[in-house]
């Protein structure tokens, strides 16, 4: 799961790295996909949670419900990625993989990202939907 994890950060920063910002560092830019995915993940849990209970769950950043997603992705990213160099290795061994291997590992990659996201407007629009 941490050698997938990894592999979902290198995609991003390899993305990222064919267009250069001069504002933002190809790190902080994957950081912040990385995040976002996290935050669409939790947020799409809540809205299913909320269709199945049958009762509108509030999300608020002052909320401590809303808050923890938020902490925890942010603290996952900021452990594993942001001021931590133990996805170094993994980095040079993804480079050395087959250039096939590493097409289909993106595919896998970007496919998994595009769920995620068609997935929370689903869930937000099926909460919204339900619940009125």
């Amino acid at each position: 799961m941490k050698k997938a994890y990894y592999y979902l950060y290198y995609k991003i920063c390899k993305a990222f790295s064919k267009d250069d910002h001069p504002l933002f560092s190809v790190g902080f830019r994957a950081d912040v996909v990385v995040m976002a995915l996290k935050i669409w993940t939790a947020i799409s849990l809540y809205s299913y949670l909320s269709i199945l209970l049958g009762y509108r769950i509030k999300l608020s950043i002052t909320e401590p419900l809303g808050l923890i997603p938020i902490a925890l992705a942010l603290g996952s990213t900021l452990y594993f990625f942001t001021f931590s160099n133990k996805w170094k290795p993994y980095f040079e061994e993804f480079e050395k993989l087959p250039k096939r291997k590493n097409l289909i590992g993106g595919i896998i990659v970007w496919g998994v990202a595009i769920l995620s996201f068609i997935n929370f407007i689903i869930s937000v629009n099926l909460m919204k939907n339900s619940l009125r």
